[in-house]
């Protein structure tokens, strides 16, 4: 069976499975692109980089998160059907600051995994 991936620059619309969302009439939908194993690599060079020389693990810590932000940022285009306090949150900014750990841990592994992104996919 041949494997077929995703194109680093293609948009997937992506329907996390956090909380039954999947099986919601009208679920919340993550616009992301495929982060392959390159694009990892380039964000853990920046985490080196930046915590380097630092022994101090809060500091180690806060780099790693301010990382997997920037990734996160980087990657989601937009966000439908997520509301905080009654509206509609679109931006991938305001969805990581806002969403539950849970979720958004499963938007990152989904955007580094391809066999999770494929099982979330919005098929057309």
């Amino acid at each position: 069976m041949a494997i077929i991936s995703f194109d680093r620059d293609a948009v997937i619309d992506f329907a996390p499975e956090y909380n039954g969302n999947r099986e919601s009439d009208a679920p919340c939908v993550v616009r992301l692109k495929f982060v392959p194993y390159s694009r990892v690599q380039h964000y853990s060079r920046l985490i080196a980089a930046k915590a380097k020389g630092s022994a101090d693990s809060a500091k180690i810590a806060e780099v790693t998160q301010d990382v997997q932000k920037k990734q996160f940022v980087e990657n989601v285009e937009s966000i439908s059907g997520y509301f905080l306090g009654g509206r509609e949150v679109k931006n991938s900014e305001e969805f990581y600051d806002t969403a539950d750990t849970d979720l958004i841990l499963e938007v990152i592994r989904a955007m580094e995994s391809q066999s999770k992104l494929s099982e979330g996919q919005i098929k057309n």
